[in-house]
């Protein structure tokens, strides 16, 4: 909003646009609307943001995202000509996070590519403090999301990137989308058995670590006694499916070593040694000693799943 003010009262002609990500809350929304910004929509393969997590599977987090990339760079690519030569002033400034201090007066995108395009960054060095004043004493039209506490207006709900002060904001002000994405991340941890990756309980997971990092280094018992109880195995079987390591040495791409996390592997070593076994190997190991082909491996699984084996 304050680059738009100052751009018209530079008197420079340009078009102002909105990048459409769909987890902008409604008065983001309106806003734009109402001062006349063009709209900038997601690819229609990929659909609004909630519709590519149960499609892709992927929940954001501070290690991989992909919003700006699908919501934002990618549509914006797609909306203008490659052939166009384009000029971008950006609200982008320094101090928003360490990446953003580096940026230059002019920088451009990679996505990009060779277009011509170059984006400016005129507010790059102010503060907030900065902007705040600016917005004052300009009279500039606030997000009424502002109002309500929040720092940030973008991307809400579902940002792994906000504070938890944030979700206490979320559950008042937007209970619907608040629960919403909570039911989402509960699902996703059932479904891909997530006790096994990162060591916690589902509350824990939707309301502390669903922003990325294994939550802690071994499970606690109410850890391994939910997965119990959701997966309908004895705890003691239960506990045998935590911090297994392939018993042959085999390394991780980062040269680790190689931690079994999936549950049809865990399985498929105590359907084959029995369940008192100590010793786990992974995938490739078992493929190799039992002369499987992956899509023998494949049909094993889904045959024990089909005789209704708890261990799978």
């Amino acid at each position: 909003m304050v680059v738009h003010h100052l751009v018209k009262k530079a008197g420079v002609s340009c078009e102002t646009y909105f990048n459409v990500t769909t987890l902008d809350v409604a008065e983001s929304n309106q806003m734009a609307k109402r001062n006349g910004f063009k709209h900038i929509y997601p690819d229609p393969q990929h659909g609004g943001f909630y519709k590519y997590v149960h499609d892709s599977g992927i929940i954001p987090t501070r290690f991989a995202r992909f919003c700006c990339t699908y919501f934002k760079e990618k549509p914006t690519v797609d909306y203008f000509p490659a052939d166009d030569k384009l000029l971008f002033l950006f609200g982008i400034r320094n101090e928003e996070s360490s990446q953003r201090s580096n940026y230059d007066d002019v920088t451009k995108n990679p996505m990009w590519g060779d277009r011509d395009w170059i984006s400016v960054l005129p507010i790059r060095k102010w503060t907030e403090l900065d902007i705040w004043l600016y917005i004052l004493s300009e009279g500039i039209e606030v997000n009424p999301k502002y109002k309500y506490g929040y720092t940030r207006v973008g991307c809400g709900i579902a940002c792994p990137y906000y504070t938890k002060y944030t979700w206490v904001l979320d559950k008042f002000w937007y209970p619907y989308l608040y629960n919403r994405w909570r039911d989402i991340l509960k699902q996703d941890f059932i479904e891909k058995n997530k006790w096994l990756i990162m060591n916690c309980t589902i509350d824990e997971y939707i309301m502390k670590a669903w922003t990325g990092g294994v939550y802690r280094k071994e499970p606690t018992d109410e850890v391994v006694q939910e997965y119990a109880k959701y997966t309908g195995l004895d705890e003691d079987v239960a506990k045998k499916y935590f911090n297994r390591y392939c018993e042959n040495g085999c390394l991780n791409t980062r040269g680790q070593p190689l931690k079994l996390k999936d549950k049809n592997i865990l399985a498929m070593n105590m359907k084959m040694f029995g369940r008192d076994i100590q010793k786990f190997k992974c995938k490739k190991c078992l493929i190799k000693e039992f002369g499987w082909s992956k899509e023998q491996w494949d049909q094993q699984v889904q045959s024990f799943k089909e005789q209704g084996c708890k261990l799978f």
